[in-house]
This record gives structure tokens, C-alpha cells and sequence, in this order.
């Protein structure tokens, strides 16, 4: 039977939509009585991040990758916004993290899935400098945000899915791989993100931490790895832009209509992880911008950039995998369990 454009949606995991949604509308809810969007947008969007750690399990605890990607993005979302104010600074320290993301990915998955948490509420802070007072808020929405969403998803699991709320099985841990290929890729990373930041930066893009996070996640071993990925990703980001910009224009800047487009996107990302990668990178992207959105406004924008993000990002990677190529060890390993990006 020939493959439909439904399959590219499938398996579709309707139990991480149902418990992994309600609590971020409710804190989009809380910011907007408070007269305080942007401080919303940044909770919901730690929310939202923390929310795909509902498929994982660490450290022994059924929770433990969720308290984990909090407590790290909180961290995180403290250093970030202090790092901020130099911008060599904050390349290299971005540089390095998501080399630490990316040899994780190597050997550990549900480690590597909190670390690109981390690099990404990292880069996210450092586009927003601030005093350390500005620092300490963030870290305290992204811990809020996080906490919410973690005590939301065990309680609605255990309420809705009784039956399901046990142990998981641990992700793979594989054996280190040969230290060149540890090395190599590590470095092609790091050059990969410190350089598309600095290109993003340096034309003006709004949100430029899209264009190195794009180059972390889409940045493989293998060259045809990593321009299949990057192709996808960029077919699925400029899909959820087109769609993004769709559901702005109708909402017209109401807050309602916002809100629910949101919570639809989010439900369509947690929904899609093991899809087709173009498919949920098109769910992510769309709850990305409108997420943005809400908190700043300017959906048009936020599309268009995003694109030109993406496009860098994947092309910066594409660019360092063919300048330094290698071939991963092990040829025959399964593709990643995926998270946000």
C-alpha cells in the first residue's frame, strides 16, 4: 500500500497531547491577568520545553528528566542572561555547551535530551541581557514554568492513564565511540554554532539563537545524515512559519484566538515527536512563533526570521560536516528520540 501525506503524521501520541497541554495556556492565563505577557511567554515557553521530558524516564524516577531539564534550564536561564552582554562571551560559552549536547548524543540520549534543553534556555537568555536581578526573574519563570508543567503532566497521567504511569524503560546507552569521532564531531559543533550565531547576529536577525540551535540539532556524523536533517528541518520550519502567520493574521492580535493556536500547536509538537521529522519540526516552529508572539508580538516577523534562522543554522552545519567529515562508528544506530528545537 503506498505511504499517504497522513503516514509523515504517524504514530501520533495523543496521551502526551492530553496531559501535556492544560498547564500552558493556564500560565500564558496567569501573565496576561498579571499585565505581564513577556513574563508568561517565558514560563509557558519552559513549559512547553519541559513537557517533552514526559517520554523519558532518569536518575531512576519516572519524573527525573523533567525535574532535571528544569532545574538545568533554570540555571541556565540565570547564566545566560548575565553571559548576554558580550557577545564573545556568550559564543563561546554557547560553543561549548552544545559540544557537551552533542558528544552526549553520542552515548546517551535521555542525558543528551536534558542538555539541549539547557544549551537552548541558555542561548534564549543570552539574547535578552540583564542585570542580575533580570537574571534571577528568569531563572525563577523557567523554574515556575517548569515546576507547573512537571507537577500538571504526573497529575493528569496518573488521573486520565492509571494504568500507564509506571516505570519507563531507559533510553540506549551506547559505548563511547572512538575518540576522533568524539573529538571531530564535537568540534564541528562547536565551530557550527559559534558561527552561526555570529553570522545571525551580525545581519540583525531578530531571535538569532534560532540559527545556532538549528545547526546543534540538525548536525550529525555523517554528512548525509546531516543534510537530510537539515532539509527536512528547513521544509518543516518554513511550513509552520506559513502556517503561523496564517493563525496570527486571523487572530488579529486577541489574546483568545492566540492562545488557542497555541495550545493546538503544542498539543500537535508533543503529539508528533516520532512523526516525520519535517512534520513535527512544523509543529514546533508553529508553536514557536506563536508562543513568541503572544509574548512580544510581531508574528510576520517572528515567521520571516525564523526562516532565515533556520536557513543559516542548516547550511552552517552542512558547510563544517563536508569541511571536516567523519562517519559515525556505529552506522546502524537508531535515529535520536526527538525533543524541541
Amino acid at each position: 500500500m503506498p505511504r499517504t501525506p497522513l503516514c509523515w503524521a504517524l504514530p501520533f501520541h495523543y496521551r502526551m497531547a492530553l496531559v501535556g497541554v492544560p498547564a500552558i495556556p493556564l500560565i500564558f492565563l496567569l501573565g496576561q491577568l498579571a499585565h505581564q505577557p513577556l513574563r508568561g511567554a517565558i514560563a509557558a515557553g519552559a513549559a512547553f520545553s519541559v513537557g517533552f521530558g514526559a517520554s523519558r524516564e532518569l536518575m531512576g524516577w519516572r519524573w527525573g528528566a523533567m525535574a532535571a531539564a528544569a532545574l538545568g534550564m533554570a540555571l541556565a536561564g540565570l547564566c545566560g542572561t548575565l553571559a548576554g552582554w558580550t557577545f564573545p562571551l556568550l559564543a563561546l560559552l554557547s560553543g561549548i555547551l552544545a559540544t557537551v549536547c552533542a558528544v552526549l548524543a553520542l552515548r546517551d540520549e535521555d542525558w543528551w535530551w536534558v542538555a539541549l534543553q539547557v544549551v537552548i534556555a541558555f542561548m534564549v537568555a543570552g539574547y535578552f541581557p540583564g542585570d542580575v536581578s533580570a537574571a534571577a526573574w528568569r531563572a525563577g519563570l523557567v523554574l515556575a514554568g517548569g515546576g507547573l508543567q512537571l507537577a500538571a503532566v504526573a497529575l493528569l497521567a496518573r488521573l486520565l492513564f492509571p494504568g500507564r504511569v509506571g516505570r519507563l524503560s531507559r533510553g540506549p546507552v551506547q559505548p563511547w565511540p572512538e575518540r576522533r569521532i568524539v573529538l571531530g564531531h564535537g568540534l564541528r559543533v562547536a565551530l557550527s554554532v559559534i558561527a552561526s550565531l555570529t553570522l545571525a547576529a551580525a545581519i540583525h536577525l531578530a531571535n538569532d539563537y534560532w540559527a545556532p540551535l538549528t545547526a546543534l540539532v540538525v548536525l550529525k556524523p555523517g554528512l548525509h545524515e546531516t543534510s537530510g536533517r537539515g532539509f527536512l528541518r528547513s521544509a518543516g520550519t518554513i511550513g509552520g512559519c506559513l502556517a503561523a502567520t496564517g493563525l496570527a493574521v486571523l487572530a488579529d492580535g486577541r489574546f483568545g484566538p492566540l492562545a488557542a493556536g497555541v495550545s493546538l500547536a503544542i498539543g500537535l509538537a508533543y503529539g508528533l515527536q516520532k512523526a516525520n521529522y519535517a512534520v513535527f519540526t512544523a509543529a514546533i516552529t508553529l508553536a514557536v512563533v506563536l508562543l513568541v508572539t503572544l509574548g512580544q508580538g510581531g508574528a510576520l516577523a517572528n515567521a520571516e526570521h525564523r526562516v532565515y534562522a533556520t536557513v543559516i543554522g542548516c547550511l552552517t552545519a552542512i558547510a563544517f560536516a563536508a569541511l571536516l567529515p567523519h562517519r559515525p562508528l556505529r552506522p546502524d544506530a537508531g535515529p535520536d528520540r526527538l525533543g524541541p528545537g
